[in-house]
């Protein structure tokens, strides 16, 4: 691919300096998924238009994006506004950049993911509106994990194909799904079928909720290895000083 010349909707989900007046951008576009691109001239320019472009250049700010170029880092040649920038503030602003973070980090480069993208932008919605955390989280990590290759199957067990019953107990296996215990058994890996089914069913309350958040956990490690997630760190020391 050497031009993307058509207009992209997308946002900023990293950013960090490049040479002396420049950024290396990672966008999250509906039509090709992460692009990173140079963004020349916007750092220490005085030109209204390096500070207009700059200014987009924020997370949560949707935008219309073309890039050019031969090579996986792209060239940004054109940025508009489409749209107002989404109001993040506090635990919703953390949790935002978790999703940033997480896209960044999980998804290749020129792979489009529409229904993620959809997904990431009705959970900024959701997180501006004040609307339950958790749910938004836990919704958003089911649907990525699902949408890269790595989907659970939260109502059949993968062993024998049977489906889960609310009253066994069952192991997570990454890549497989859930298997069933003979007995429960007191390990961080043993979860009760009643609240697989509530998650299936997009179901919550604070358990299926806590249950969900130590599985996505589990899907993800293989992805993101050892290295930890900067917004993860960042919110666990807000909490602290709350």
């Amino acid at each position: 691919m050497t031009e993307l010349a058509t207009m992209l909707n997308g946002l900023v989900i990293h950013r960090r300096q490049y040479r002396e007046t420049s950024f290396i951008v990672d966008f999250f576009t509906k039509e090709q998924g992460r692009v990173s691109a140079v963004c020349r001239g916007v750092r220490g320019g005085k030109s209204a238009k390096a500070n207009e472009k700059k200014s987009l250049l924020q997370p949560f700010q949707p935008l219309s994006l073309t890039f050019s170029g031969r090579h996986e880092l792209k060239n940004l040649n054109q940025i508009e506004g489409n749209g107002r920038a989404f109001q993040l503030h506090g635990v919703t602003l953390f949790s935002a950049m978790y999703l940033n973070e997480l896209l960044n980090r999980v998804l290749p480069k020129e792979v489009s993911y529409p229904e993620v993208f959809d997904l990431y932008l009705a959970s900024l919605f959701r997180m501006a509106n004040n609307e339950n955390m958790e749910v938004v989280l836990r919704e958003f990590e089911i649907c990525l994990i699902q949408n890269i290759g790595y989907g659970i199957d939260w109502i059949v067990d993968c062993h024998s194909g049977e489906r889960i019953q609310a009253n066994s107990y069952y192991s997570f296996i990454n890549d497989q799904g859930f298997q069933c215990l003979a007995a429960k058994e007191q390990t961080a890996n043993c979860f009760l079928g009643a609240d697989l089914i509530k998650i299936a069913d997009y179901h919550w309350d604070k358990q299926s909720l806590t249950v969900a958040k130590r599985i996505t956990r589990m899907a993800f490690k293989p992805i993101l290895g050892d290295k930890p997630l900067k917004s993860r760190e960042l919110f666990t020391k807000l909490e602290r000083t709350e």
